[in-house]
């Protein structure tokens, strides 16, 4: 998919946004806003000089984290609780031909498991599901498979399509972020394209 910006209104108390370039924004790269990002999130916490810098460590990997043609990113973070990965979303100008939703999701890989497909509801898609993935990774060439939980959204709607996809390797934390990025996702609109 070609990189689309597109402005996602989201809920502060459960993701912070992960800027994916620094051009028009307060920091000059990812090492600086991993530093204020950290000291914002752990600003009055009684346990800030022992958390900062494992909060900086997570944000500075989410930030270096490969981004080709993602349109943006979220980093779940709620305001009850501790950083839990986070989201890429993706959106891609497509006619729409009647193509279920669930056809266009990319080939799943090798998984230990059958996916789970379920619906989505959405206000501005024609069709839109969730793919929960195990999928077995190989980390090096010679090494045995790990399994990478993963869920991924797609949403097929009139000359555009929406597709987040969040990993974690421990399917809790991943669960964990499930219904958060269900709202994310279904505040996907083709008016906020940049």
């Amino acid at each position: 998919m070609t990189a689309t910006p597109i402005s996602i209104p989201y809920d502060p108390d459960r993701w912070i946004h992960v800027p994916l370039d620094y051009l028009a924004t307060s920091w000059s790269d990812a090492g600086e806003w991993s530093r204020w990002i950290a000291d914002e999130a752990t600003r009055g916490r009684a346990d800030a000089e022992e958390i900062a810098p494992l909060v900086h460590d997570q944000a500075m990997a989410t930030a270096l984290f490969p981004a080709e043609h993602v349109s943006a990113r979220f980093w779940h973070y709620p305001v009850d609780g501790f950083p839990a990965g986070f989201v890429d979303i993706y959106v891609e100008a497509r006619d729409d031909d009647g193509t279920p939703a669930a056809e266009l999701l990319p080939e799943p890989g090798m998984t230990m498991v059958e996916p789970v497909i379920e619906p989505v509801p959405s206000d501005v898609f024609r069709d839109a599901v969730r793919r929960l993935t195990l999928t077995a990774i190989l980390p090096e060439a010679d090494a045995d498979p790990v399994l990478l939980p993963k869920a991924e959204w797609i949403g097929a709607g009139d000359g555009w399509v929406g597709y987040a996809v969040s990993g974690d390797h421990d399917v809790a934390r991943l669960n964990d972020r499930l219904a958060d990025t269900d709202a994310l996702f279904r505040t996907l609109d083709p008016r906020r394209v940049s």
